[in-house]
């Protein structure tokens, strides 16, 4: 190797061949510092990137969060709004409840004096009930009231009164109905009885008695007590009306006379029994008074003559044993039947024999002390005592009897 002594020249020829070492010395710092440089910029630029993306879905969680408190400040407005009507409704704001009466048959013209009850709830647990009388304009007027069901129950100044009805007030309405009552209290009418019995034997004379009460023992007294209720039907409810038979004690037993279609009431005792009739003295008429209505069909007695002597008797008899007659069929129940009983035909003096081909497989327990029998024919007829004239009653005796008296003057062929 040769050496130069010359400094300066040999400094110049290293730079000549190798470059400034300073110059170099940086360029090796600065390619050292440029990767970690553009991984600075490269974070960097992600970070703002991030940032930007945060700064938006803060955005627009904030949107969200201010459309979700509009939609639920609007919610709470509304609740509020229900929870007031609620309110209001059931306490504050009452309406009113009212019914205009009006008299059967008589345009516009009102009924008065009809009592009236409304009670909220159910039969057994009323929460509160109201009661009203109808005005001299027929306006029956409960006041203002909760919105709700009610039962509304009616009574005329007589007494009669309609089946209980179910209403319902809408709220925020008032409830206003027509009902149409009977004009007037119950008036007599004349009746006549027309008794259809070709059958009826000819060897004797016959009478009817028609008791068209019904019986209501007073557990507590062990009496009996009679009652007697009719109904009229008027526009779409049926008016019940229940006798007061310590004033109409002439209005409800009759006696007929089946040969001559004539009739004459009967004397009851203050209790309801029926007392002796001396025939020589009845007042016959071929018609009777009658209070207006609708009767069910009553007990018949089949008496002869000889028989009107002893008619208190009759009230002894609080029981006996019946047939029933249905649909080409009959059935002798074990039960007894308490006396009066509507439909009933009953020989209160005398056993009736059932026709023996009719009872080849009935034992004789069943047959002993037969005094009654129900024809086959519709429980549920009626006789109507109107204004309209005249009123006919038909008391229809079977044509078959199917049953023989103990001395065989009943008898026929099946």
């Amino acid at each position: 190797m040769l050496k130069n002594s010359d400094e300066r020249l040999a400094k110049q020829r290293v730079i000549q061949n190798f470059g400034d070492p300073v110059k170099i010395a940086r360029q090796l710092w600065l390619d050292a510092t440029k990767e970690k440089i553009m991984s600075q910029r490269i974070m960097t630029g992600i970070s703002a990137v991030m940032a930007v993306c945060c700064i938006a879905v803060v955005g627009i969680a904030w949107s969200m969060m201010q459309d979700s408190r509009a939609f639920n400040l609007k919610m709470l407005e509304q609740f509020k709004l229900a929870q007031e009507k609620s309110a209001s409704e059931t306490s504050g704001e009452l309406q009113p409840i009212l019914f205009q009466l009006e008299q059967e048959g008589k345009d516009d013209q009102p009924a008065v004096g009809f009592a009236g009850t409304l009670s909220k709830g159910d039969d057994n647990n009323p929460i509160f009930t109201v009661e009203a009388v109808s005005d001299k304009n027929g306006l029956l007027d409960f006041g203002k009231l909760p919105w709700g069901n009610y039962i509304l129950t009616l009574k005329a100044p007589w007494g009669a009164a309609p089946q209980a009805e179910q209403i319902t007030t809408i709220p925020g309405r008032k409830y206003e109905q027509t009902i149409i009552c009977p004009a007037h209290a119950p008036q007599d009418v004349q009746v006549e009885f027309q008794v259809n019995w070709e059958k009826m034997p000819d060897d004797q004379e016959y009478f009817l008695l028609c008791d068209f009460r019904f019986q209501q023992y007073d557990q507590s007294k062990i009496l009996k007590e009679y009652k007697l209720s009719s109904f009229q039907v008027i526009g779409d409810q049926t008016w019940l009306y229940l006798h007061d038979l310590s004033l109409e004690s002439r209005k409800n037993v009759y006696l007929i006379d089946v040969n001559n279609n004539q009739a004459t009431p009967c004397t009851l005792a203050a209790d309801g029994s029926i007392e002796n009739l001396d025939l020589e003295s009845i007042s016959w008429s071929p018609t009777v008074e009658i209070l207006q209505g609708q009767y069910r069909v009553p007990t018949i007695y089949l008496l002869q003559k000889n028989e009107l002597s002893k008619l208190a008797d009759i009230n002894s008899i609080e029981s006996i044993k019946a047939i029933r007659f249905y649909q080409n069929n009959f059935e002798i129940p074990e039960a007894n039947y308490r006396l009066p009983f509507a439909g009933l035909i009953v020989s209160p003096f005398k056993k009736l024999e059932i026709e023996p081909s009719m009872v080849v497989n009935k034992p004789p327990s069943e047959l002993k002390q037969i005094h009654g029998f129900i024809p086959d024919r519709s429980t549920h007829e009626t006789y109507a005592a109107t204004e309209k004239q005249p009123n006919v009653w038909k008391i229809n005796i079977p044509d078959l009897f199917p049953i023989t008296l103990e001395s065989g003057s009943l008898s026929s062929d099946l």
